[in-house]
């Protein structure tokens, strides 16, 4: 038995509030500073940590759990407060403006503890810096994402391209991170004095551009104001009962359980697997960034023609098959590694552009049911499920390294280099492939949501 086929795409997006370029640079640039320091903490910290600051990694794995916990904790706690502030920047924008300074200072601190510290004074430094950065993070990344939902409620034809526009800022600073930031704080010698200067840096054009971006934006809704959850309780609650929210929390737990490993993993498995030196990281980093930025204008333009839900499910499989490259990978295989990068950073730009615009649709539908306008909480639900399990997955890397005999700068024993393998290529293949099963039920078609946004437009009307 087949299913039934979907209804036709709209054939005529409303572009009545058609979002001006102003708008779209105003909203996509001051996530590039943000992201390159989050992109480079992922990757690089739990290695700098363990070889630069001689830090054990079962102490930074689970410092790195506990912060990602709490970070997933956060999350909710962010977007409930700003779906309800009251402020005269507007209830997103004044959430990034006060951010902006603590995701600078607290990157430093992570990136550059005083040469003199050591032992259980460098573990608490490092802690503060790692749970701070966390916490300034999501205080600007969920209000960020909510604001991109609410700036595309007039122009629908216009939301896959705000969040390809976000995208590819986010992945120019992740191809930052991977292309310049590690080849500075992975440098044996300088990499303590680099990591210094890259995050004093970084962290300033992070105060700038997050300042203009609320200073350049235009004014959000008014009708806006107010409209959240009364209670945290009950947005959890509204969440929850949103069908198509519940499935799409599930597949993220679930595939961010397969590829939390993945980021920390790089340095290790091309030091100790591939057995090269370290200036193959940020190589194989940018295979996967340059295929993930070619990736958003594919994607985008197919979506013109098909439904976003079936692009996003093609796109997860392809990502699993990519990532799952990595088992099989051993001495000298960069070439194989690099085709990992391609394939999975290819598909990965579908997820991270049309799943945002398909996340902003299911908003809709909760508006449609309750009245209300929650996307500081359905946004930071989602961003829950992801960290706590990419969390739970590096504090898993942390132990699985000092449980299997990993020991700095030395090489590593076979079991160790095949936890490496396994976590990093077998853990996103499972993840992928029972993320893609989960997310085959998803039912919001584009035709409904045009129908839901429609009727909530004409209730706007005098």
């Amino acid at each position: 038995m087949t299913a039934p086929a979907d209804p036709p795409l709209p054939s005529a997006p409303d572009t009545s509030g058609a979002l001006e370029r102003r708008t779209l640079w105003a909203y996509a640039l001051p996530a590039l500073g943000p992201a390159l320091l989050y992109n480079l903490v992922v990757v690089m910290y739990l290695n700098f940590a363990t070889d630069q600051l001689g830090a054990a990694p079962g102490v930074i794995g689970a410092i790195f759990g506990l912060s990602k916990i709490w970070d997933a904790v956060s999350d909710p706690m962010a977007g409930y407060l700003s779906d309800r502030t009251r402020a005269g920047l507007g209830r997103r924008r004044s959430w990034l403006l006060g951010s902006a300074l603590p995701i600078a200072a607290f990157s430093l601190m992570a990136w550059a503890p005083p040469r003199s510290l050591e032992g259980t004074a460098l573990t608490v430094w490092i802690a503060v810096g790692i749970f701070g950065f966390y916490t300034a993070f999501t205080a600007a990344d969920v209000p960020h994402m909510a604001l991109g939902a609410e700036l595309t409620v007039a122009d629908r034809g216009g939301r896959n391209r705000l969040f390809a526009w976000r995208q590819l800022v986010r992945t120019l600073g992740m191809l930052g991170a991977f292309g310049i930031g590690t080849a500075v704080v992975a440098q044996p010698e300088t990499g303590r004095e680099g990591a210094f200067w890259l995050a004093s840096g970084v962290g300033l054009f992070s105060v700038a551009m997050l300042a203009w971006g609320v200073w350049a934006l235009p004014p959000e809704r008014p009708d806006f104001i107010a409209r959240g959850a009364r209670n945290p309780f009950r947005a959890v609650m509204d969440v929850a009962g949103n069908p198509h929210a519940r499935l799409l929390l599930f597949v993220f737990f679930i595939e961010s359980m397969g590829t939390g490993a993945i980021g920390v993993l790089v340095p290790y498995v091309i030091r100790y697997v591939l057995e090269l030196p370290t200036a193959f990281i940020p190589a194989m980093l940018l295979c996967y960034t340059v295929a993930a930025v070619a990736g958003i204008p594919f994607w985008v333009r197919l979506a013109r023609v098909h439904e976003k839900r079936r692009l996003w499910l093609v796109a997860m499989l392809l990502s699993g098959f990519g990532f799952g490259l990595i088992f099989w990978v051993g001495p000298g295989d960069w070439p194989l590694m690099a085709i990992s990068g391609l394939i999975a950073g290819f598909g990965g730009a579908c997820g991270n552009t049309l799943g945002q615009a398909l996340k902003a649709d299911v908003i809709d539908v909760d508006e449609y049911r309750t009245g209300e306008r929650k996307e500081g909480a359905y946004f930071a639900a989602w961003s829950f499920a992801g960290k706590l399990a990419a969390g739970l997955m590096v504090a898993v890397v942390g132990f699985a390294l000092e449980a299997t005999g990993y020991v700095a700068n030395i090489e590593q024993p076979q079991e160790v280099r095949f936890a490496m393998v396994a976590l990093m290529g077998g853990m996103p293949l499972a993840g992928y492939a029972f993320g893609a099963l989960a997310f085959a039920r998803f039912r919001l078609s584009e035709a409904e949501h045009t129908r839901i946004r429609n009727e909530l437009d004409a209730r706007q009307t005098p």
